[in-house]
């Protein structure tokens, strides 16, 4: 009688694991995957006095990004390699530049008024 009784809570005992296993799954381990893709900074300056241009606009592939009160952008996802950045601001001319991604992540540019 004590062997059945044992082996009827050991049986009790082990499908209560069982159960509370199945309701507590293991998380799977998520991946993530980190691509880094070029980005670039930069300042927006009169050519003449040197001053920092506030909202001047500042267009690579598609994107449009605007000066800040100190005249410094930022602009991420950008292509591999060379991209042309179009700069403008209102009484300033336009500007079309090529930068080198490999070779540079921070540019100054000087615009000439009109």
């Amino acid at each position: 009688m004590k062997k059945v009784l044992f082996l009827s809570i050991l049986a009790l005992l082990f499908i209560s694991i069982n159960v509370s296993a199945s309701k507590n799954p293991i998380p799977e381990a998520k991946v993530e995957v980190s691509v880094q893709t070029p980005s670039l900074k930069g300042m927006i300056l009169d050519n003449q006095t040197k001053e920092t241009l506030a909202g001047a606009v500042v267009t690579a592939n598609g994107q449009k990004v605007y000066s800040d009160l100190d005249g410094n952008f930022s602009i991420n996802n950008l292509c591999n390699g060379k991209c042309q950045l179009k700069i403008s601001l209102i009484s300033y001319e336009d500007q079309t530049v090529e930068v080198d991604l490999q070779k540079a992540s921070n540019v100054q540019i000087k615009l000439q008024q009109r």
